[in-house]
């Protein structure tokens, strides 16, 4: 595979997200990391990862891979192929996936994720209070997907604040 970074990437082929969370950067970092965490939050409305096909491996070079499953059509699935290349705990989470062939194996073609966790004023629904400034920035992607793509990791992440302000 191919490496990059995303600083190598254009703005036209990179999408950056600001999300303010009511928790402390620990707390993200750790539902980025923590199997029983991030099997109950993470994925696009109507759509859930498999728990017996996630493997979560959090050091440089392990492997966060699932099946995600679309609840109400069973057969779609969606293999996603992820290794951790950058971890500055509690700051930093940085992967590359390989997009799925059309046989569901992982192929040659990498796109980037970078997460950074700040601490500071959130305001979310609850008010504004301290908090956590996640900034997400991914890449390379067509702009055409780029809507599609920000949609998903805003269902995503309301998904992570409810299960953040249940604990």
């Amino acid at each position: 595979m191919q490496d990059f970074t995303l600083e190598d990437l254009t703005p036209e082929e990179t999408i950056t997200y600001r999300h303010e969370f009511a928790a402390s950067p620990e707390q993200l970092y750790e539902a980025f990391t923590n199997p029983a965490l991030f099997v109950r939050w993470f994925g696009p409305k109507d759509w859930k990862i498999i728990p017996s096909t996630l493997t979560l491996e959090p050091v440089i070079g392990g492997r966060k891979q699932f099946v995600m499953r679309h609840r109400q059509q069973k057969t779609f699935q969606a293999p996603i192929y992820m290794r951790f290349i950058t971890m500055q705990e509690p700051h930093l989470l940085e992967y590359r996936e390989a997009l799925p062939t059309p046989q569901g194996q992982p192929s040659d073609t990498l796109i980037g994720l970078r997460l950074e966790f700040e601490a500071g004023t959130a305001v979310t629904e609850d008010g504004v209070g301290q908090g956590t400034i996640l900034k997400l920035t991914q890449g390379p992607l067509p702009q055409g997907v780029h809507q599609q793509t920000l949609d998903s990791w805003k269902g995503s992440f309301e998904s992570l604040a409810a299960l953040l302000a249940a604990r």
